[in-house]
């Protein structure tokens, strides 16, 4: 497998927001997202390392015995890491995927304790309508269907693809960081129309918590 990095930190996003958690991301990303990638080392499906399974599991235990790990990317499941996921979970940690919803749920769904799959909304460019309809339907009500949004097109989108939709997995709504710069986030009027496009629809708000304190930094 080729793999970008491996790192012990906080959850920064989602559904587990804050629990601690060791990150496996994966090489390589079969889609080009129009605004900035926050991984873009982790693009070239030829940069990273190759490493065993093994090897993977080894670096893990290193950072903790037990707890949650997510494999994240780049996009995960363009490898094969159904035996990775199945020797996590042999060793007993929860396993959270994270995958832009571009290829379909694989045979092993149900292996994985937490899925967040991510649907590109207009202003991700080429990657919009990349999105595979048959992850709606296998979601679970601890999975969470996530949509980054940069502009009201992107709410509008939302409201179009979720239009009186039953889904038992929680939607979560990540706001894109309208500057890089701490000062100009905090009280951002785009920040605070998302918030309130959350409340009006009964929506899970999700930011990404690790920018707050350190930026678009690599490895926390």
């Amino acid at each position: 497998m080729r793999v970008s990095e491996i790192f012990y930190g906080l959850q920064g996003e989602g559904i587990h927001t804050g629990i601690p958690t060791v990150f496996v991301r994966m090489q390589g990303c079969n889609l080009r997202c129009a605004y900035p990638c926050d991984t873009p080392y982790a693009l070239d499906p030829f940069g990273g390392g190759e490493m065993s399974v093994d090897e993977v599991v080894k670096r893990v235990r290193d950072f903790k015995k037990d707890g949650w790990v997510e494999i994240t990317g780049g996009e995960p499941l363009i490898q094969d890491i159904c035996g990775l996921v199945r020797k996590l979970k042999d060793a007993k940690y929860s396993v959270e995927i994270e995958t832009n919803g571009s290829i379909d749920s694989p045979e092993w769904f149900r292996d994985v304790d937490s899925w967040n799959v991510d649907v590109k909304c207009p202003s991700s460019g080429p990657a919009y309508g990349s999105f595979r309809a048959s992850w709606p339907r296998r979601l679970r009500k601890r999975d969470a269907l996530k949509f980054v949004v940069g502009m009201q097109e992107d709410l509008n989108f939302v409201h179009g693809f979720l239009n009186g939709a039953k889904l038992r997995p929680t939607i979560l709504i990540s706001p894109m960081l309208p500057s890089s710069h701490i000062s100009d986030v905090l009280m951002s009027p785009w920040l605070q129309e998302v918030w309130n496009f959350c409340v009006q629809n009964n929506f899970r708000w999700s930011f990404q918590q690790h920018k707050l304190a350190w930026g678009n930094l690599r490895g926390v």
